[in-house]
């Protein structure tokens, strides 16, 4: 099972004429079969995930958690996390160093007394952060998840999930090369049974945001057509669209790939 606990990008919303796609920012739950809780990125979603979590028996207490990059709109959920507070959870964080810096520093520097009245320290979960690489990492024998490098401001990583023989691709603040699709983008997606795409912007709009690190939805067709996806799904949609701007791009975005669909806020989904 997948949910989409939030899919807007940059920037969280809440205006009337943004509520039917959501406005919290970036962050996917992910039920494996064998009620394994992995989360993807650490957007405001984050927020009603915890929540849910430590209202539900039917999750474990283990709790893993893997970002594309540490950009403000996909950690700033860290901060109210409900898991977090609790001794019984064990939560593994899984990312890529920035540099020489790894996400415990650079939370360490975010959670400061001026800032936000809590640190790392006054946390009870058993917390780790895990610095990873190009190596895939094993869950178990029955799930692995994998990243790659693609093109974003100070780095972003994509991020694959197999679990029981599914796939799941999330590519998200993805920039594509002006003339051509990113062929690495497309070889880390390929077959997926559900490949979740950045899709920030309108191909016209994607030409005054040149270097913001962003797709347009044309794009995030492109790469699900090429790659032999089974199905699409829009993420990261920009701050100023409203509604009727994301239905009108999943209407057009259907020419080009039937089985599209534009991620919305509390939307799940079986695979």
């Amino acid at each position: 099972m997948i949910r989409f606990w939030g899919c807007r990008g940059s920037f969280p919303c809440s205006e009337e004429s943004k509520r039917l796609y959501g406005g919290d920012t970036s962050c996917i739950e992910i039920r494996t079969p064998s009620n394994d809780t992995i989360i993807l990125d650490m957007g405001t979603g984050l927020k009603r995930l915890g929540q849910k979590i430590i209202n539900d028996s039917s999750y474990g207490k283990e709790i893993h958690i893997f970002l594309s990059h540490f950009h403000l709109d996909h950690i700033h959920g860290f901060v109210m996390f409900a898991p977090l507070f609790n001794p019984d959870y064990t939560i593994k964080i899984y990312s890529r160093k920035s540099g020489d810096k790894g996400l415990k520093d650079i939370l360490s520097q975010f959670l400061q007394p001026e800032i936000w009245p809590i640190n790392l320290d006054d946390l009870p979960a058993k917390i780790s952060f895990i610095d990873i690489d190009d190596t895939p990492i094993r869950i178990h024998d029955k799930v692995s998840v994998s990243n790659q490098l693609h093109a974003h401001p100070n780095k972003a990583y994509s991020i694959s999930v197999e679990s029981f023989e599914k796939k799941i691709s999330y590519i998200t603040d993805c920039e594509h090369p002006k003339e051509q699709l990113n062929p690495n983008v497309i070889k880390f997606a390929t077959e997926s049974d559900m490949l979740i795409h950045d899709s920030q912007y309108t191909p016209d709009d994607l030409h005054n945001h040149v270097g913001w690190g962003h797709s347009s939805w044309e794009q995030a067709a492109k790469v699900a057509t090429e790659s032999n996806s089974k199905q699409l799904i829009l993420f990261h949609h920009s701050p100023d669209y409203d509604d009727d701007a994301i239905t009108d791009i999943v209407k057009k975005a259907k020419f080009h790939f039937a089985n599209v669909l534009a991620a919305k806020q509390d939307l799940e989904i079986e695979i």
